[in-house]
């Protein structure tokens, strides 16, 4: 079980694995909307956003599209020092950063659990459908059918899944043990997820 101080210490460093790139440029609202490695432009779609660029971007060409739209396309511009990019899609010095705040932190984080706890869910599901579906206890291990006890085992871990949002804790919980006889397999789906999640977050 994670704690608040661990998660947030966690979602802080992947902030500050992504520095802002070398150019940008922002919208009216001030949010970076595109950014590059190198120099290059981009035309905005809205009025707002396009007058504010009009005042404070270099043009770079203008162009006539087949609809008789004149599409005009503005320089970015070099990026400001020491911004990195929250998992809320913006960037922040990182004293500023939303992942500094508890309340920010907790409820990423329970979305992520939630997430997962319906994943945990779903992995069950063709276990509970499928009447002759059999596992496999470990790796190369012949597949055997699930018994009347491993069936019931399984329905309680689905049903603590289901409780797992109602904890007062939540969501800084420990996950149901993965009923014995299914825990192999389980494990394997949960591990796929979370690296998959760790290739999103690099």
């Amino acid at each position: 079980m994670k704690t608040l101080d661990e998660v947030k210490q966690e979602y802080l460093q992947r902030a500050l694995e992504r520095p802002i790139e070398a150019y940008s440029i922002r919208n009216a609202n001030g949010q970076v909307v595109a950014r590059s490695t190198i120099r290059q432009h981009h035309a905005f779609t809205n009025a707002q956003d396009e007058a504010y660029a009009a005042q404070h971007y270099e043009l770079s060409e203008r162009f006539k599209n087949q609809a008789g739209n004149v599409i005009n396309y503005y320089w970015m511009e070099p990026s400001e020092k020491g911004l990195f990019q929250s998992s809320d899609g913006q960037f922040y010095k990182s004293s500023e950063l939303p992942e500094n705040d508890d309340t920010f932190v907790k409820r990423r984080y329970a979305d992520t659990m939630r997430a997962e706890r319906n994943a945990r869910i779903y992995d069950t599901d063709n276990y509970i459908r499928l009447p002759d579906m059999t596992v496999q206890s470990e790796s190369r291990a012949k597949r055997m059918a699930l018994t009347d006890s491993d069936r019931e085992e399984l329905k309680d871990y689905r049903q603590q899944l289901r409780d797992l949002t109602d904890q007062a804790d939540f969501p800084f919980v420990e996950w149901p043990e993965f009923p014995l006889a299914l825990a192999y397999e389980l494990q394997q789906k949960a591990d796929v997820r979370t690296r998959n999640l760790r290739g999103v977050s690099c």
